[in-house]
C-alpha cells in the first residue's frame, strides 16, 4: 500500500509512479543544461500538484525555461511555472558547482495530509482494487485475507494502531482479514 492520488474520471495513480520518473527527468535535464556559463550556479527545486498536465513535455519545457533564465538571470529567488501543476524555484547558490543548475529538493503537494486519512483512503483504494481483481474466483475459497505492506504509516506504534482502529472506518468488502505489515520488520503487523 502506497500513497495514491485520485483525479475525477481517471484511475487512481500511485504518487511514486510519476514522481520517480519526474525526479529522474529533472536531474537529467539539469545535467543536459551543463556547466555554468556565467561563473555562477543556481539551486533548482520543484513542486508538483496534480493533476499534472503535459507530463511528457516537462523535460523539454523545463530545459527551455532554464535556458531562458540563463539568458536573462535575475538576482534572488525566481519562481517559474513550467506547466500547470509543475513549478520550479531557482535560487542563487553561494558556491560555483559543476553544473549551472543544481538539484536542491522536490515537493509533492499531494503527498501531504493527516496520516490516518491518507492511510484510510489508500487502504480503501487497495481493497476496492483487489476485490475487483478476485471477483471471478472469490467463491472458490472459503476465506480471503488481504495483506498490505504499509508504505505510508511505516508500521504504526501499538498506541497508534489502537487509535487507528477506533477512529478509522474501512469497508472491508467481504475480506475476512485486512492486515498491515511494517515494511522494516515483517514481524510487526496489525489487523484492521
Amino acid at each position: 500500500m502506497n500513497h495514491h492520488h485520485e483525479t475525477p474520471g481517471e484511475s487512481p495513480e500511485a504518487l511514486d509512479k510519476k514522481g520517480i520518473a519526474l525526479w529522474n527527468a529533472v536531474k537529467r535535464t539539469l545535467q543536459d543544461v551543463g556547466p555554468p556559463t556565467s561563473g555562477r550556479s543556481w539551486w533548482v527545486s520543484y513542486s508538483v500538484k496534480r493533476p499534472l498536465h503535459d507530463f511528457k513535455q516537462i523535460p523539454k519545457l523545463l530545459k527551455k525555461a532554464l535556458l531562458d533564465f540563463r539568458a536573462n538571470p535575475d538576482d534572488g529567488e525566481q519562481k517559474i511555472t513550467v506547466v500547470d501543476g509543475f513549478k520550479v524555484t531557482i535560487t542563487p547558490a553561494d558556491d560555483l558547482h559543476d553544473l549551472e543548475f543544481v538539484f536542491a529538493c522536490a515537493s509533492d503537494r499531494d503527498s501531504t495530509g493527516w496520516l490516518f486519512e491518507m492511510m484510510q483512503t489508500n487502504i480503501q483504494l487497495c481493497i476496492d482494487e483487489k476485490t475487483h481483481k478476485i471477483a471471478k474466483v472469490r467463491s472458490g475459497y472459503p476465506q480471503w485475507w488481504l495483506v498490505l505492506v504499509d508504505m505510508i504509516g511505516w508500521g504504526l506504534s501499538e498506541f497508534d494502531q489502537q487509535i487507528f482502529n477506533d477512529c478509522v472506518s474501512i469497508e472491508k468488502s467481504g475480506w475476512d482479514k485486512v492486515i498491515l505489515i511494517d515494511p522494516r520488520d515483517p514481524g510487526r503487523y496489525f489487523e484492521i
